[in-house]
């Protein structure tokens, strides 16, 4: 089973999936996901509109 987190923000008062910045990071990870309408982010969310869901995959 593999548990996918999708990340939500709100600012625009319906739910919007955030996107992955398609700027590599040094680190060999992704980058964190932002908002495209106000540019929040999971870790700087000022306004408390990023939400998440975990979405479960039992096929692998």
């Amino acid at each position: 089973m593999t548990v996918y987190r999708k990340w939500y923000c709100s600012c625009s008062g319906k739910p919007l999936e955030l996107e992955y910045q398609s700027v590599p990071v040094d680190d060999g990870e992704a980058g964190e996901p932002a908002c495209r309408r106000c540019g929040a982010t999971p870790s700087s969310d000022p306004r408390k509109t990023v939400s998440f869901e975990d979405i479960e995959n039992w096929d692998d």
